[in-house]
This record gives structure tokens, C-alpha cells and sequence, in this order.
């Protein structure tokens, strides 16, 4: 069974809420680039990637049709040779920015087709370990909420069934992060899981101090504190705090994940589906994590990620993030703290074709 069709369509999508991010971007829009394949038997099935900025995703979008060669007659059963196709095609741009995230969207697509093609969900098809993980809210609690904001969005969060949820850091004085953090740990109570992501603001030695005073509040991890994101650096704070630490959403590939390990420079590692590699590569990563006896968890994409995260024994937990829900006709729902796989062939879920041509950009 081969490819016989490639096509990408670049969308705008609007936040609902929009956002402070890190670097004092304020987020009003979000970019993710549909990869759509068709076998010669009219089998479809899609891939995606996404940035933000409307002008960003343009990049994206020719990095991703730049590939359309390399894909066309695919036998999209011969998955290990397509990667590496990929792999070769795209050392011209490098192997992290949008030549990773080009080669991640269509080697996820292609996993979606075999599914398709073997009429079962892709996360049994990869492993099937369990039919549904636990997720958690990473969609509100940034930085620009008030502490009103703060713990209305924390109690809002605990009605609708999370038993964990991610606030962010970063970018005020210690007294002020502090009271912030207890402030949401008072509106939740004790046994709700709060999550810190710092977003690459710390040095090391205000990464353990800071480290100390949060383990007061009973943080379920503290996620990517360091500016410089070094394995080294990240492995003198793992070593010195006692709560968890997870990294690794800005690593690419295996060979980006390797000295991660090796160097024990996380407690948990966090891997992005695009920037890993795609499917292929987000497994084999995994499966390193789990011979040093690490969990993992995702970062972003829980249409996607819902399948890997259950397909794999070591996985910890789903990062629930519907920025993009609306392209969806029934996007995946968080019910009492899971999401459950659907049982249908594929990803299991169905595109609104109404909503893409809205969103597409011209």
C-alpha cells in the first residue's frame, strides 16, 4: 500500500484564552500545519505540526511540502525506511527547528494510515498497554492571571474531574511566585497535583533555592527551571532537590535525549511529539527512558499523544491542551482526571472540514 497523495494546509486557529508565554510573547493565535496522505487505494489519514505566528508558519509549511517528493510511493507498511528517508532528506536544514518538525508530522501521519489500513486504533497498534491515561490541565494558570484568576481557574479545574493541573513561573520575584503557588494550593487543597513550569528562567542556584521553598507546597514536578536547559546544569539540580524534575519538551531525537540520561539530568522526561521525531522516534525514546527507569510524559499534541502515552508501560501522564480542538468534529474530552483511546481505526478522530476552511490561512 503506497502514498499517491501529499497535501498540507496551513491554519490560524484563536485562543480562547489567550496568554502570557515565555519571553514576554503574548500568544493570541495558534499555527498547526495538517499533513494529509492518501494511498493509491484512497485510504487518508493525517499528521501535524504547529508553531505560533501567522508569518512562522509559512517556514513550516514549505519545510513540510519541501519533503512531498521523498513520500510519494512510500509502502506506508515500511516505516523504519521511510524515517530514515526522512531523516537523510532533511540533514540540509538541520535536525531540530522545522526540519524535525517537517519529518515528525508526515512519519505520524504515515503511522496513522497503518492503522487505518489494519482497521485498529494506533495506540494498539504500537503497544496497547491500557485504554485510557490520566491527563492534566496545562491550559490555564499562566503567568498573566491574577490571583483571583489564579484560583477561580484551580477550583474550576478540580470541579471538572482534574486531579492534577500546571501553573507557570518565571518571570517574578520569589516572594511573589510563592505566594502565587500557595494561593492555588489553598484554592485545591492538599491532595490535587500542582505541576511548576518555569519555562527556562533559573539559574542553578535559584533553581535550588526556589526548589527548596516550593517543596513546601508539595509539587508534583518542577518542569524545565534551568535558562541554560543543559544536561550538566539540569543534573546538578535533579541531584539537589528532593521533588521531581522533568525535561526534555526542546530535545530533539534520540541523540538529543541520550545525554539526559545518561547524565540522570531529569526525574521525568518530558517528550514532544514533534520535536522528538514523529511516532517512530517518540517510541524509541521512550524505550530508552524505560531501561533507566524513568516515566514519561507528553507535551502537547493529546490527540496524538493519547495513543503513545498508551501504548507504552512507563507512561505517567498526558498533557491536556485543546488549542486546537475546534478543527475537531469530537475532540478528545478529560473525564474524572483520563482521556479514553477511542476505539476506531487510526487516530480516531474525525476532521471538521467546516472549521478547517475557516481557519485556513491564504
Amino acid at each position: 500500500m503506497k502514498i499517491a497523495e501529499m497535501n498540507s494546509v496551513a491554519l490560524s486557529v484563536p485562543l480562547k484564552r489567550p496568554f502570557l508565554a515565555p519571553r514576554q510573547e503574548f500568544r493570541e493565535r495558534i499555527n498547526p500545519v495538517l499533513v494529509q496522505l492518501k494511498t493509491e487505494e484512497g485510504l487518508e489519514a493525517f499528521g501535524l505540526a504547529f508553531t505560533t505566528g501567522d508569518r512562522r508558519v509559512k517556514s513550516l509549511k514549505a519545510s513540510i511540502d519541501d519533503l512531498k517528493e521523498i513520500v510519494i510511493g512510500q509502502d506506508i507498511f515500511r516505516w523504519a525506511e521511510a524515517w530514515q528517508k526522512l531523516w537523510g532528506a532533511t540533514r540540509h536544514m538541520g535536525h531540530q527547528g522545522y526540519g524535525i518538525y517537517a519529518l515528525s508530522a508526515i512519519d505520524t501521519a504515515l503511522w496513522c494510515l497503518q492503522a487505518k489500513a489494519l482497521n485498529m486504533p494506533l495506540a494498539r497498534l504500537l503497544g496497547g498497554y491500557r485504554e485510557e491515561v490520566p491527563a492534566y490541565a496545562s491550559h490555564l494558570l499562566f503567568r498573566n492571571w491574577s490571583l483571583d484568576e489564579l484560583q477561580k481557574d484551580a477550583a474550576s479545574l478540580v470541579e471538572q474531574g482534574f486531579r492534577v493541573m500546571k501553573m507557570n513561573m518565571g518571570d517574578k520575584p520569589a516572594k511573589v511566585e510563592l505566594e502565587r503557588i500557595k494561593a492555588v494550593r489553598e484554592a485545591v487543597g492538599e491532595d490535587i497535583g500542582i505541576m511548576i513550569d518555569v519555562n527556562w528562567a533559573w539559574t542553578v542556584s535559584q533553581t535550588i533555592q526556589m526548589g527548596h521553598e516550593l517543596e513546601r507546597y508539595n509539587v508534583y514536578w518542577l518542569e524545565d527551571p534551568l535558562v541554560s536547559d543543559d544536561p550538566d546544569d539540569l543534573a546538578q539540580v535533579a541531584h539537589a532537590l528532593d521533588m521531581p524534575v522533568a525535561a526534555g519538551e526542546t530535545f530533539c531525537h534520540k541523540y538529543g535525549f541520550r545525554p539526559l540520561l545518561e547524565k540522570k539530568s531529569a526525574d521525568i522526561l518530558i517528550v514532544d511529539l514533534q520535536r522528538a521525531g514523529g511516532v517512530t522516534e517518540w517510541m524509541k525514546i521512550a524505550t530508552m527512558a524505560d531501561a533507566w527507569n524513568l516515566p514519561v510524559a507528553s507535551h502537547l499534541f493529546p490527540d496524538f499523544s493519547m495513543h503513545l502515552m498508551a501504548a507504552i508501560p512507563n507512561g505517567l501522564i498526558l498533557e491536556y491542551m485543546p488549542w486546537w480542538d475546534a478543527i475537531y468534529q469530537e475532540p478528545p474530552q478529560v473525564k474524572d482526571g483520563y482521556i479514553k483511546i477511542p476505539d476506531k481505526p487510526g487516530l480516531g478522530l474525525e476532521l471538521d472540514p467546516e472549521a478547517i476552511k475557516r481557519y485556513q490561512m491564504k
